[in-house]
């Protein structure tokens, strides 16, 4: 298994385990009326340092028990799957991002319903969160993209 598999490997574990948890969280208290800003804000932050928390030292460890280089230069075939999965995941991103603009006003007007003293910060957190799921989705499936090609081509 190359680095960058491994790589890929830990990524989509790492992005299951937590950003499943923040989205969770997110879609909880946007449904129940109990959305807070600042809340989700820190959720985010603590989060996004969980993962790096994570991701980083499990790669450090991973190229050195597989006396791999991190940094080594991509071969022909690791460029090719990254690219195949690059045009995936841009694609799948841009179809998301055009499906949270279409959204927008159903969000709008939920907001209006479930938190009448301030429908615009809540509209403004849900959609901003809808973004970033599309954005975390979308890097998802480029990882899982790039594992199933480096399976399918071993």
């Amino acid at each position: 298994m190359t680095f960058r598999e491994k790589n890929a490997w830990i990524a989509v574990v790492t992005t299951l385990v937590v950003w499943i948890f923040y989205f969770w969280q997110v879609a909880a208290a946007a449904l129940s009326g109990t959305l807070d800003g600042d809340r989700v804000f820190w959720l985010f932050v603590w989060c996004f340092g969980i993962s790096i928390a994570i991701m980083l030292p499990v790669n450090i460890v991973a190229a050195i028990l597989a006396r791999q280089n991190m940094d080594a230069p991509a071969d022909e075939r690791e460029r090719e799957i990254d690219a195949r999965a690059n045009k995936i995941g841009l694609t799948l991103l841009e179809w998301l991002m055009v499906g949270v603009i279409l959204s927008s006003g159903l969000v709008a007007g939920y907001a209006r319903d479930a938190y009448a003293a301030d429908p615009a910060g809540a509209t403004a957190v849900m959609l901003i969160n809808l973004m970033l799921f599309a954005l975390s989705f979308a890097a998802l499936m480029r990882e899982i993209i790039q594992i199933v090609h480096f399976r399918m081509m071993d």
